[in-house]
């Protein structure tokens, strides 16, 4: 059984609320405590320990010169993603942080976009486990039309808060 942190805490108390409304609170919730997010309107469909799906929708602020959804904002939606799975797992003791992204751009999109991380349970027991360590998240991210126009690799990484303050320092 996953272990609970704050943010999963969190997400387990909005269960109780219609889908609609839990996804609003969430996405509304997630975009103050991470501007960026908020600026890009992503939406928090399902969070989960093991599963995070976010959309984001073709909006006029968030696209590129040819009316798509920009190349940045797409590279977010995946690292949104990514992102908060691994945050779902990780000790309230521990932070998250990139540590690489790996963007293939292979056909123009159509519309909005959504992601899906996934997390196996290897992954979470590691690092629900382990002080640090790294993990690299599988995302798909397909548009509209149901395909996959950009494919994805993010490492992520987990570290005590106490050591992101003396890594600062060095």
């Amino acid at each position: 059984m996953a272990k609970s942190n704050r943010l999963a805490k969190l997400v387990k108390a909005s269960s109780r609320l219609p889908h609609g409304m839990r996804s609003t609170l969430l996405s509304k919730t997630f975009g103050r405590v991470v501007p960026m997010v908020g600026t890009a309107r992503i939406r928090y469909e399902l969070v989960r320990h093991d599963q995070v799906i976010v959309s984001m929708a073709n909006h006029k602020a968030m696209q590129n010169h040819i009316g798509q959804l920009h190349a940045c904002a797409m590279a977010l939606l995946a690292e949104t993603a990514t992102g908060f799975v691994t945050a779902m797992n990780v000790p309230d003791s521990a932070i998250v942080l990139i540590k690489s992204i790996q963007i293939d751009y292979k056909r123009p999109t159509q519309g909005a976009m959504r992601a899906i991380a996934t997390l196996t349970a290897e992954q979470q027991q590691l690092m629900q486990t382990s002080a640090k360590g790294e993990t690299l998240v599988q995302v798909s991210v397909s548009d509209e039309s149901g395909a996959e126009p950009i494919q994805c690799e993010m490492l992520w990484a987990w570290i005590a808060k106490s050591q992101l303050g003396r890594q600062a320092k060095a």
